[in-house]
């Protein structure tokens, strides 16, 4: 027998939750307006800096003999990049997002360099390793950086608006409301996560915003999917409260298994995968846990508030 819980009489408490939290980031990002500092913690593909492509004979030769030492090449790719980083941290840039392309080059992207400075990193890169090719510098300018702002918010707000509609035409107008609201939800918890935690904003943190919302979205399809079925079968349509619990006590279980395994793999990752995917799986993890909270306890509680008004 299904366990049933009254999911939509607590609405009150699920929503001061979240309200809590979001207020504590949103204080915290106002606070730092009104003192002039930085409200989040852009990284250079927003605020720009130096991007440093090299050719490093010594990442070729490991990753030719990275069987005989029986390891994976992504194991060779990560330690390497753990070396790298270090190097860096001999000069105060240990933060700064390090990359191995398809092409075996090594891509560093830090805060804006002076040439003495670039130069003295290049010959602690060559001390540390040996042989290396410098293949290009370039200089990232905050105009490239607030164009790419704009163009992140701007895909942000397509993807939801798609979503809206197609939530709308597989169901009914106040689902695709109701899954909005949720969808605005996880995305504001994950920005007042960033601000508290002070979390780098960079690219991988707006794919990892983007992958949350759609993993989000599907946790609330498959809710929704199920109250439609039972108020196609309910005697008494009215009783939609009572509806919407039901169905959140039949989904629930799976909602909570399948988000429990997905934080296995990416906990993993945060865990083994290296400093550079660190920030983009850790968006993953909050991601995951808002996005289950929100499909149960946000979006369903919603939708009966606005059924009810129809």
């Amino acid at each position: 027998m299904i366990k049933k819980y009254k999911i939509v009489e607590k609405k009150n408490f699920w929503f001061s939750m979240s309200l809590l939290f979001i207020l504590v980031g949103l204080t915290l990002m106002s606070y730092r307006a009104l003192t002039q500092k930085p409200i989040l913690n852009f990284g250079i593909d927003f605020t720009g800096g130096t991007s440093i492509s090299l050719k490093i004979e010594a990442l070729n030769k490991n990753l030719l003999q990275y069987k005989d030492k029986g390891q994976t090449e992504d194991e060779v790719k990560i330690a390497f990049i753990e070396d790298v980083r270090n190097v860096l941290g001999e000069v105060g840039l240990e933060k700064s997002y390090i990359q191995i392309t398809k092409d075996k080059e090594v891509l560093i992207k830090t805060t804006e360099l002076t040439d003495d400075k670039r130069v003295e990193i290049l010959d602690l890169l060559e001390n540390k390793f040996g042989g290396l090719e410098l293949l290009e510098a370039d200089v990232v300018g905050p105009i490239i950086g607030a164009e790419l702002k704009t163009t992140s918010l701007w895909i942000i707000f397509v993807v939801m608006v798609m979503l809206l509609l197609y939530i709308t035409w597989r169901f009914e107008f106040v689902f695709g409301i109701s899954a909005l609201m949720a969808l605005l939800h996880d995305a504001l918890v994950i920005v007042c996560f960033a601000a508290i935690f002070n979390v780098e904003i960079n690219v991988p943190f707006v794919a990892a915003l983007l992958t949350v919302l759609g993993y989000s979205i599907n946790d609330t399809i498959v809710v929704f999917d199920r109250i439609r079925e039972n108020l196609f079968s309910a005697k008494m349509k009215s009783d939609i409260k009572n509806i919407i619990n039901e169905s959140l006590s039949q989904t629930m279980r799976r909602t909570i298994h399948t988000s429990v395994t997905t934080l296995l793999v990416v906990g993993c990752l945060f865990l083994f995968g290296g400093a550079t995917i660190k920030s983009f799986t850790l968006v993953l993890l909050v991601g995951i846990l808002s996005g289950t909270y929100s499909s149960l306890c946000i979006a369903s509680p919603i939708l009966a508030m606005v059924s009810d008004k129809k």
